[in-house]
Formats: structure tokens, C-alpha cells, sequence
């Protein structure tokens, strides 16, 4: 083959393949071959399914998709979420550890996470931080917050604005592991978040590394900005509301006491933490 057509083939052959390229200095976004943006209209034919609950349709739709384009990443990313619907928990692992293997293949060898970024603003970096979120869930649900914890950490790392609340998710795991430091460290970056696992897991810290004296009026102000959560994670009996949506909270409400005492309420049942919590509410535990 001469080797200009050898160049070529492999210009064309690039041109097929996901990629993730330089958009600006530190700035990086995934890059699709024009077939992704043809089967556009076929993949939201299968959000348009699912939402009318339709969901082997749907399903058929996105296996289909992927069948004609194997680096479609949204597709495996929703995949996953109608698996995960179903209670189909090791299918739903697959195409979301699929998904994020695709993604993170399309890395240049020079990427490097902290200095090099792959912003939530570029859509087409969307489904990669999706997909590697959605993963890190199911290590993290499984009890290997190791590993969760360290897609996490890439995931603030090349997105450092953080639009998908995985800070929250990082102090739960820090604080479950000791990784006291950890905490306020993030705490200290995410400074003025309002986000409860912020809020109460900074005096949580702070009162285990023994400086009751600053963790306490921490305390206060995350129980007066945030007074359900307290109340929730002092009562005895834990309801869920009547409203309550998956992946969806409002602040201040009734669902977010109810998720934040899932996901951290065995925390504080540790006796000592219960008896500082319930001294700072100023009132007896709920009933």
C-alpha cells in the first residue's frame, strides 16, 4: 500500500472512532463519528418508549443502537437505568461498566484528571460522567467504596463544578471510612454548598476528630438551615413521605431528611454522635 493511502485509511478509520480531543487549554470533549449523530433520532424513539412505559420496546431500541454503533455511551448508560428499574442489578452493572470502558478507551494516553477537564457545559461529555457516576453507585452500593470512591474522585476531578452532586456522595463515603480529612478537605472546596451531606458531615468530622468546640456551632447552622434532616435522623420510625422520586429531592423537604437518613443515618446512631445531636437540637428525639 503506498503510504499515502495507508495515511489515509487511517485518517478515515479515526474518523469512525470515539474520540476525546483538545478544545481549549486543559479543556477536552468527547468527539462522535458522524454515525452517533444519525441514530440521534432512533435513540430518543427510546426515551420516547420508556417514558410511556414501554419498556422492552425501548430496551430493543437501545441494544439495536449500540449493535450499529458499539461506542454509543448513552445507550448502554440507559440501559443500565431500565436494568436498575427492573432490579436487574448485574445487567445493569454490565452496560454501565460497558459504557464507562468505551469512554475511558477514547482517553488520550496525555489526559491527565485535575489539570486536564471535561466540563458538564460540552454535552457530548455528558453520557461518559453518566455512565462513570451510574458505576461508581453500583461499587459504592455494593460496599466497595474503594472503587467508587475513586471514580468519584475522577469524576470532581475533570469536572471540578461538579453538576451531578457527587461531592455528597464523596463526604458520605469519607465519613463512613474515616477519612476524616478527606471531609474537610472537600468542605473547604465546596465552600458555602448548602448540600446536607456537606452541611452535617463537616461537624460530623470535626466532632470525631475530637474539636467538639468548632464542630458544634457547625452543627447549628446545618440544623438551622436544614431542620427536617435533624428531626429525621432522631425519630425512631423513618416513613418515606408521600412524594418521594427517585434521583430528585427538594431542598429543604421532607424527601431529602428521608434520602439523607438512608444513605447517612447509620452514622449517627453511633451512640455518642446521637447524644451530641439530639443535645444541639435543644429538644427531646422525635417519637
Amino acid at each position: 500500500m503506498h503510504p499515502e493511502d495507508h495515511e489515509l485509511r487511517g485518517s478515515l478509520q479515526r474518523e469512525k472512532m470515539l474520540r476525546v480531543e483538545q478544545s481549549g487549554e486543559s479543556e477536552w470533549v468527547f468527539v462522535y463519528s458522524p454515525k452517533y449523530k444519525k441514530l440521534m433520532d432512533k435513540f430518543d424513539k427510546g426515551i420516547d418508549l420508556w417514558e410511556m412505559g414501554r419498556i422492552s420496546p425501548a430496551k430493543k431500541i437501545y441494544k439495536e443502537v449500540i449493535k450499529e454503533y458499539p461506542e454509543f455511551i448513552d445507550a448502554y448508560h440507559h440501559l443500565g437505568l431500565l436494568y436498575k428499574e427492573e432490579d436487574r442489578k448485574q445487567l445493569a452493572f454490565e452496560n454501565w461498566l460497558k459504557g464507562y470502558q468505551v469512554g475511558e478507551k477514547a482517553l488520550p494516553s496525555d489526559f491527565t484528571s485535575g489539570r486536564n477537564f471535561l466540563r458538564w457545559v460540552n454535552l457530548e461529555n455528558r453520557p461518559f460522567l453518566r455512565c462513570t457516576h451510574a458505576l461508581g453507585l453500583c461499587f459504592f452500593d455494593a460496599g466497595n467504596f474503594a472503587k467508587g470512591m475513586e471514580l468519584f474522585e475522577f469524576i470532581i476531578s475533570v469536572n471540578p463544578n461538579d453538576n451531578q452532586g457527587i461531592r455528597g456522595v464523596l463526604v458520605e463515603g469519607y465519613l463512613k471510612t474515616g477519612n476524616y480529612l478527606a471531609v474537610l478537605d472537600l468542605c473547604d472546596r465546596y465552600r458555602g454548598d448548602i448540600i446536607v451531606d456537606l452541611t452535617y458531615g463537616e461537624p460530623f468530622a470535626l466532632f470525631k476528630m475530637a474539636n467538639k468546640e468548632k464542630a458544634t456551632p457547625l452543627l447549628k447552622r446545618a440544623i438551622r438551615f436544614s431542620p427536617k434532616v435533624a428531626r429525621e435522623l432522631l425519630k425512631k420510625r423513618h416513613l418515606p413521605p408521600e412524594t418521594l422520586f427517585p434521583d430528585r429531592y427538594t431542598v429543604g423537604g421532607d424527601d431529602e431528611a428521608y434520602y439523607y437518613w438512608e444513605r447517612s443515618g447509620i452514622l449517627w446512631k453511633d451512640p455518642e454522635m446521637e447524644k451530641w445531636l439530639a443535645q444541639t437540637v435543644g429538644k427531646r428525639k422525635s417519637r
